[in-house]
């Protein structure tokens, strides 16, 4: 942990990949066209099946098909923003496409209150408490102001501004987790056997080729290796 972080609690964090490079040849909206914003998902889609330690999880499959739905299917079909879904897959995952502060914040524009803003020599966002952030001779200076009381941390890697803002505008906690229960709602164990049926049938689909192939090019990419694909990737 940097002690430079740890003058907030926004920063202190460890669950933020701080400092990590982005990947580049990842086009960032606006998109020029519909091969830029079909590349992205692509991306955005693999990046997905890369986080799951074991098997691929039906979870992940599932987010992975909901985001193939917005795949562009003609070059005249040509959205130059992110939709919704995949913006929030996007922050929740820290998705490694080389954003920049102006295009992370010109995304966020209209996501919901306290979003980034272009200011004289930095940038603001948030409310109650509100931030500030300004470039340093490295990195970022972060300053918090909360009813009166200001406190500050530095971010060391240009990146690090980025990734604090994905970190902030993430929903870190969506239903059921960290939730009230919501009475319409069916309760957990009414849901339990059909999950369990679910996994089982999952578990037949994992055996397959194609997610057993898709498993060693992945594991191999994560091994260092070049992840080749398998003849029926």
């Amino acid at each position: 942990m940097s002690s430079a972080r740890s003058g907030l609690s926004e920063t202190d964090r460890d669950d933020v990949p701080w400092g990590r490079a982005p990947v580049g040849g990842i086009p960032i909206p606006p998109f020029a066209d519909a091969a830029e914003h079909r590349t992205y998902l692509r991306a955005l889609q693999t990046f997905l099946l890369l986080l799951d330690r074991g098997e691929p999880s039906a979870a992940t499959i599932a987010l992975a098909a909901a985001l193939e739905a917005e795949l562009p299917r003609t070059s005249g079909e040509a959205p130059t923003h992110l939709s919704p879904l995949a913006l929030r897959v996007s922050l929740s995952t820290f998705f490694p496409a080389p954003w920049t502060p102006e295009a992370l914040a010109s995304a966020l524009d209209g996501f919901g209150y306290g979003v980034p803003v272009r200011g004289r020599g930095g940038w603001s966002w948030g409310g109650d408490p509100d931030y500030a952030a300004r470039p340093a001779r490295q990195g970022w200076e972060i300053e918090r102001h909360e009813r009166g009381s200001f406190s500050h941390a530095m971010l060391a890697h240009e990146g690090d501004l980025v990734l604090l803002w994905m970190d902030m505008f993430r929903n870190r906690f969506p239903y059921p987790i960290a939730h009230v229960v919501d009475p319409a709602a069916p309760a957990l164990g009414s849901l339990s056997d059909a999950a369990r049926a679910t996994l089982a049938a999952h578990a037949t689909n994992v055996a397959m080729p194609y997610l057993q192939n898709w498993i060693r090019e992945r594991d191999d990419a994560r091994d260092g290796g070049p992840g080749v694909a398998g003849s029926l990737r």
